[in-house]
């Protein structure tokens, strides 16, 4: 197996991918192999699990808060599994449910998704410190991010240390629209069931809008990093990360 093949495919891993191989603004391209995202591995089977293995990987974080945690996680010998609570699981649904259950629309789902999203980005910081430091400890990585479905605050970190790599925005923003490629069809399948249970009575179509990665909101994503904290490294600057080990954190993730 190519361990830094953007290509690796697992069945039972959704949304599994590699974060880097992203161009450069000042050329070259982020390092592949050091950073995978996916959604969450929990139902992994063995068979991927020998794929992990094969591809090196050695810390998995997880992003989820207590709520989200099922019965039966992953546990892959030899692999360190890091828990970095971002917990938007009660407020979201708190917030979505209503506009889902009772009335359709999708330009006010949107506008809370969004809203959540800069929320999200605010309680963020600490986390990606924490993930910077941990890429430059020996025997951490190469290192799997994952959340629920792979796709939020998952894109979130991961476009974070994109951005540290110096990744162009048009990069940060195909990376992060991805997921649709794998989410969309996923979740549409499994929504067509549960509306055919139900006798039509679920509400699928707002479900799927829900799901969907909008470009708007990895938009928003960059540009509150950019215009809110005046950009990446001063967003880095005040997470707990060694901001001196900033060259050499860009050094690890980039190749020319």
């Amino acid at each position: 197996m190519d361990k830094n093949s953007n290509n690796i495919r697992l069945r039972s891993l959704l949304n599994f991918r590699d974060a880097g191989g992203l161009r450069l603004a000042s050329g070259g391209k982020m390092k592949t192999g050091l950073v995978y995202r996916s959604a969450n591995p929990d139902r992994i089977s063995k068979k991927d699990i020998v794929s992990l293995k094969e591809i090196g990987i050695k810390t998995i974080i997880d992003l989820r808060g207590p709520s989200e945690f099922k019965k039966r996680k992953a546990i892959i010998p030899g692999v360190k599994i890091i828990n970095l609570p971002l917990d938007f699981r009660e407020v979201t649904h708190q917030k979505i449910r209503p506009l889902i259950k009772l009335r359709y629309d999708p330009e006010e789902i949107d506008r809370i998704i969004n809203g959540l999203y800069i929320d999200i980005i605010d309680a963020s910081r600490g986390v990606l410190g924490k993930v910077a430091s941990l890429i430059l400890e020996p025997g951490y990585v190469p290192l799997l991010i994952h959340c629920q479905a792979g796709k939020d605050r998952t894109g979130i970190i991961s476009a974070m240390l994109q951005m540290i790599a110096g990744a162009e925005r048009e990069e940060i923003i195909r990376d992060y629209m991805a997921s649709n490629d794998v989410l969309v069809p996923y979740f549409a399948k499994k929504l067509r069931i549960r509306k055919i249970l139900t006798l039509g009575l679920f509400p699928s179509e707002a479900v799927l809008h829900a799901v969907r990665q909008k470009n708007r909101d990895i938009e928003t994503v960059l540009g509150r990093i950019e215009i809110h904290y005046g950009g990446i490294e001063n967003y880095l600057s005040g997470s707990g990360f060694d901001i001196t080990n900033l060259d050499l954190l860009k050094k690890l993730l980039t190749e020319y």
